[in-house]
């Protein structure tokens, strides 16, 4: 069975490989047809992302958990609507933050600066473009920006 640091290696490793294949040009020209088929991939999610958000908003309205509450007068369902109230805040608050990224996505290809890390300004590696085509940063500044997050909670 794999070590806990045989397996940060052999991620370092993998995220190498990736920054390898990353020195290709990945910034793209705006008028070029790849900006024209990754601006339509985005504009797509980002209708995707508010049809979500629209769903989510419409499919527990606030007078749905009123009744909830009010049809049974025990405190367990209250802590039950409240629970589902935040549960659904979540799912929205997580949608606005990818539709904040692709909008951001959108302006940096208008801008012609798609494909750099906003961080180190290196290229983001096109298989992680291909996967989160909103990507604003490379793997190794999203790596540190995950485990400086999740140093930063656990204080």
């Amino acid at each position: 069975m794999p070590t806990a640091g045989t397996r940060v290696a052999r991620r370092k490793r993998a995220i190498d490989r990736c920054d390898s294949r990353a020195s290709k040009e990945t910034t793209v020209n705006p008028a070029s047809p790849a900006a024209q088929q990754i601006e339509t991939r985005l504009r797509h999610r980002y209708e995707e992302i508010w049809s979500d958000i629209r769903r989510e908003l419409g499919k527990h309205d606030e007078q749905r958990y009123r009744d909830l509450v009010q049809g049974a007068g025990d405190p367990e369902d209250d802590a039950t609507a409240n629970l589902l109230v935040d549960l659904n805040l979540s799912e929205v608050d997580r949608d606005v933050e990818e539709l904040r990224a692709v909008q951001g996505a959108l302006g940096r290809l208008r801008r012609g600066e798609y494909g750099r890390c906003q961080n180190c300004g290196q290229q983001i590696s096109p298989a992680r473009l291909e996967a989160l085509p909103h990507a604003a940063l490379c793997i190794d500044c999203q790596t540190r920006a995950e485990q400086s997050r999740v140093s930063t909670q656990s204080l």
